[in-house]
């Protein structure tokens, strides 16, 4: 373990990195920069480094040792060994992977991220690298976090390096209030350096439910920039920090055309009959009138909290009345590599009424004629129960009241529930950050009263070491 040991602190040195391709080829700032984002690991014979079509988004290095490379029917079809010239490549580095890499002896590979690497190349490679804005440099690691979420994985290069040249740096203290719930959307926020809380006002009494923490390399702001919305939540720094924004014109250009993809409703069905699922991200009273049958109902304002209920390889076509909504869920749940697709135009677009299962609200009108189908509907019940004298028309009458009351009071019930459920999500999001806090400032209290104590034996010791003892005469 101590010779292994020794081997990987002699391999993790910027010589042994500098002779790999690319990083060759970077300048000495970018050099130093991904230097510091390389991750070496001792590895065992037999262990797969990846598999075949694996999107890993890792350049793999092999500094030591001797790796296979494996095909779909488990025959090797190369071997690399550390020391030759295709040692100094990354290990069958086509996305996603084309054949498995496979441990042959014991060995020491060097992982860097794909996307910081190939950033960092463009910015040396084009003149424009000059001109980034000087607020950003790679190396910071909130950077670094933020090229490892989905959402800018999907970026070309080249869209990175124009958001970079276009973000501005704005320093902020804490207590400042960054967006406010209600105000119009203008800009697109990453955390450099700090932490803020989200909140959002539950009740007209100024009720704040705390929705989550951010910190380095989070992102904000985007729902009202891809919806065209008010901002939904407030946003407050809390400790002093730096944060990087982007104007919502560029936000549109650069990030929201790249991760938010949209089909029309024929292509949408053939995809559902596929196996792939509805999304409503309307609201429960809105979704309850009408939806798709089958679909799955998570409220854009709840989708933070409740994306543990989607299945993570699962494709979800996502649907609001107008599809705004949808691409500010897109937006989301591409961030954390949902693979999503937004109804253009929403519901209200090239949505046949019939499938939407309207209960008879919206009258449904036929082709070439004026008149609606759900009227026509109704004119014939009303003949049938008329027919059977008024006893038992009576009767009808009375329980279509019961049967629209009873419908009414669940729907009322529904909404109640998922008001409260949001209200103890929140309560609980509380009690967690009063915990947390509560914590700190016990530990903040355990080290002032440590110091009391020890300060008060410094100044006991040097009143016995200095006082003067009485003679007895």
């Amino acid at each position: 373990m101590g010779t292994a040991r020794r081997t990987v602190n002699k391999l993790s040195n910027k010589a042994v990195f500098r002779d790999l391709i690319p990083l060759n080829s970077l300048s000495d700032e970018h050099f130093m920069d991904i230097s510091k984002n390389i991750v070496v690991e001792d590895v065992s014979a037999g262990r797969y480094l990846f598999g075949v079509g694996d999107h890993d988004n890792r350049s793999v290095y092999l500094l030591d040792g001797e790796v296979n490379f494996v095909d779909s029917g488990g025959r090797v079809t190369g071997v690399v060994i550390a020391g030759t010239d295709p040692a100094r490549y990354p290990l069958a580095n086509r996305q996603p992977r084309l054949v498995s890499a496979r441990v042959a002896t014991r060995s020491i590979i060097a992982t860097i991220d794909s996307t910081l690497l190939d950033v960092l190349l463009t910015f040396d490679q084009t003149s424009a690298s000059k001109s980034v804005n000087a607020g950003v440099q790679a190396d910071d690691n909130w950077l670094t976090r933020m090229f490892q979420s989905d959402a800018f994985v999907k970026m070309p290069p080249a869209d990175i390096q124009q958001m970079l040249k276009k973000m501005e740096s704005m320093p902020v203290m804490e207590g400042d209030t960054i967006i406010r719930q209600g105000d119009e959307g203008d800009y697109f926020y990453i955390i450099r350096e700090g932490t803020c809380t989200v909140t959002r006002q539950a009740s007209t009494e100024g009720w704040d439910v705390p929705l989550a923490e951010l910190s380095n390399g989070d992102c904000f702001g985007e729902e009202a920039l891809v919806s065209d919305a008010s901002r939904n939540a407030t946003v407050t720094m809390m400790t002093d920090g730096i944060l990087m924004r982007l104007s919502k014109q560029d936000f549109l250009e650069l990030l929201k055309k790249p991760l938010v993809h949209y089909v029309d409703y024929t292509l949408a069905l053939s995809m559902i009959q596929d196996g792939d699922m509805w999304l409503d991200v309307r609201l429960p009273d809105e979704y309850s009138n009408y939806a798709f049958k089958d679909s799955l109902n998570v409220p854009l304002p709840n989708l933070r909290d409740k994306v543990a209920k989607l299945v993570p390889n699962r494709k979800y076509i996502i649907c609001c009345d107008t599809g705004r909504r949808s691409a500010s869920a897109a937006f989301l749940l591409s961030q954390r590599s949902f693979e999503v697709y937004v109804l253009e135009g929403g519901l209200n677009k090239g949505v046949p009424p019939e499938v939407l299962g309207f209960a008879g609200k919206p009258p449904v009108t036929e082709a070439g004629s004026n008149t609606p189908t759900t009227t026509r509907a109704t004119a014939a019940t009303l003949t049938t129960t008329e027919s059977a004298g008024p006893d038992s028309n009576a009767a009808t009458a009375l329980l279509q009241r019961e049967r629209d009351a009873a419908r009414t009071e669940t729907e009322t019930v529904k909404q109640q529930l998922a008001g409260l459920q949001d209200e103890l999500d929140g309560l609980l999001t509380r009690f967690t950050l009063y915990i947390n806090k509560a914590g700190r400032l016990e530990a903040a209290c355990d080290e002032a009263r440590q110091a009391r104590e020890e300060v008060t034996a410094d100044m006991k010791n040097l009143k016995n070491r200095f006082a003067r003892p009485l003679s007895l005469k």
